[in-house]
């Protein structure tokens, strides 16, 4: 299993470039399920992981949409976003359990390619990992840009 990136690794902090081999964007998706499964619980409804905070520099997400049921989003773009809201997150690429209040949105429309490389769009409603997992694949940290309350 890939660990997990820490801070203040420079990957986290670079953006990833597209993908357009999707034999590798599969190869790449396998190790993060791997670890987004290996870090699940099952209260933690609301989780993903990007491609950087396993050591590719690459615009993958992992989103986990309920207890076994996972989405990989390849070349993700949000295109729409509806309703903010401030959200408390933490990060698993932090290097301690600190808390950031973050500004998130309820409703949020998303562009991209499936593993076998078809357009795809989702709509997502309520809270979501995918806010986080695109600052990640845009090179910014949640410690960046949120406050830090505990």
């Amino acid at each position: 299993m890939r660990e997990i990136i820490k801070e203040p690794n420079n990957l986290l902090y670079q953006k990833c470039v597209p993908i357009n081999n999707f034999d590798e964007a599969r190869q790449i998706a396998n190790e993060l399920l791997i670890v987004i499964k290996s870090v699940a619980k099952w209260w933690n409804r609301w989780l993903g992981f990007a491609a950087n905070q396993i050591g590719y520099s690459k615009r993958i997400i992992a989103l986990r949409k309920s207890k076994n049921e996972y989405e990989i989003l390849i070349n993700p773009n949000l295109t729409e976003r509806r309703f903010p809201f401030p959200y408390l997150e933490t990060c698993f690429s932090l290097n301690s359990k600190k808390y950031y209040l973050v500004k998130r949105y309820l409703w949020t429309k998303v562009k991209y390619q499936n593993l076998e490389g078809s357009k795809c769009e989702i709509i997502l409603k309520g809270p979501s990992a995918i806010y986080q997992e695109m600052d990640h694949i845009d090179g910014i940290m949640v410690s960046q840009i949120g406050l830090r309350v505990f």
